[in-house]
């Protein structure tokens, strides 16, 4: 079976996580999708998890680059401006994710690449946008985490503000770039017109926030974390995690005199309106955990499943990597590691009966193409021996 996206073309100008998983995603549905690196690779390449490499790459940058080929141009140097200009020239779409300006510096701006190619998709993605009183701010996903309020209203009353434990503003928009591309690319399909698509952190960190946003500057009242813990601001018990006699549970909305009558607890029945959920939330935190802190994980579990109410338990990697339904799902892949051996990853999120996403190639080592697709451009090998001595290649 044939990718969704087979016989499209991607020219791949990104880094770090934002644009590189946002290429990866169309790479996993069969896009070419060619990585046009400095010499010596992106940063993102060297960026270590907790001071260590896995097998002397960043484990991060082995999750974002999976079927992808790699080639390592200059991109300052006028002769590596054209094999750049060259590969744009048959490509669908192109993606960057510089600061406003760097690629326009290149030679290779949006007016720039209409001239070769009039139909591209040309994606541009930053931290704040391509204008604006923000424009040349670094943009980054812990900088953008606090600016939209997401660490602020994370976590509890007395603590500091705490962000989220994973990279969300930068997933969420790899999301979105991929999404738009896609629109980008349909669009074209019906009319022929290629276009620009600008996407940033800080739309994305908003726009990962619609329903607290709306609720925060719509209503009159002043929404504030809970002293106890209820996972959001905007939401009364039991909503949040409990500790247990052996580990942690989590606990979302419920009808309190249910929840009540599951574990035996009629003072909890009173809280029988929304209202009285959420003026009372740390009571009923306080009081439910009273109970869970003498029974067991399971043993709630299985109370509180069977009763429909909905709980899950708190997991740590070791244990998600043997969760059932992770391994049923098949969201755990093993892959080549490009310097030799395995790697465990993440695999595809959606399911296509017709058009699967699957692997192709390992996430490439930097310039691991470069012979490959310069030959595809017509560089012989004298050419690309020239490139080389010159420095134009890696």
């Amino acid at each position: 079976m044939s990718g969704a996206l087979d016989g499209v073309t991607v020219a791949d100008f990104t880094q770090m996580m934002q644009g590189p998983w946002a290429t990866q995603k169309l790479a996993d549905m069969g896009a070419d999708v060619i990585k046009i690196e400095r010499i010596g690779g992106e940063w993102e390449r060297s960026l270590e998890a907790g001071g260590e490499l896995l097998e002397d790459i960043s484990p991060f940058f082995l999750a974002m680059n999976r079927n992808k080929r790699s080639i390592e141009v200059d991109l300052k140097s006028d002769r590596g401006r054209e094999i750049a200009l060259e590969i744009v020239r048959d490509a669908d779409v192109l993606v960057e994710n510089f600061r406003p300006g760097v690629m326009d510096r290149f030679g290779l701006g949006y007016d720039d690449v209409q001239e070769v190619n009039p139909e591209i998709v040309y994606v541009s993605s930053t931290g704040f946008g391509r204008d604006g009183p923000y424009a040349d701010r670094p943009g980054q996903d812990l900088l953008l985490q606090s600016m939209s309020g997401i660490a602020r209203y994370t976590g509890r009353r007395d603590d500091p503000p705490t962000p989220v434990g994973t990279a969300v503003v930068d997933e969420h928009s790899a999301t979105l770039i991929a999404l738009h591309t896609m629109f980008a690319l349909f669009h074209r399909e019906r009319t022929g017109e290629g276009q620009r698509v600008d996407a940033n952190l800080l739309n994305a960190a908003l726009d990962i926030q619609c329903q607290e946003l709306t609720a925060a500057l719509n209503m009159d009242e002043t929404f504030e974390r809970s002293e106890e813990g209820i996972a959001q601001a905007w939401l009364g018990g039991p909503y949040g995690i409990y500790e247990t006699a052996d580990g942690y549970l989590a606990i979302a909305m419920t009808p309190m005199p249910h929840l009540a009558e599951t574990v035996g607890i009629d003072e909890l029945a009173e809280y029988d309106t929304s209202k009285a959920v959420y003026e009372h939330r740390d009571e009923i935190k306080r009081t439910l955990e009273a109970y869970t802190r003498e029974r067991s994980t399971d043993d709630l579990l299985e109370k509180l499943l069977e009763a429909d109410i909905w709980a899950a338990p708190v997991q740590d990697f070791d244990d998600v990597n043997k969760n059932p339904q992770v391994e049923h799902n098949e969201m755990l892949l093993e892959l080549e590691h490009p310097n030799g051996g395995t790697f465990t990853t993440t695999g595809f999120p959606v399911d296509h009966s017709a058009t699967p996403a699957k692997i192709r190639q390992h996430p490439p080592v930097a310039g691991e193409h470069t012979d490959e697709i310069l030959e595809e451009l017509g560089y012989d090998e004298r050419d690309r021996a020239e490139l080389a001595d010159s420095g134009v290649i890696g």
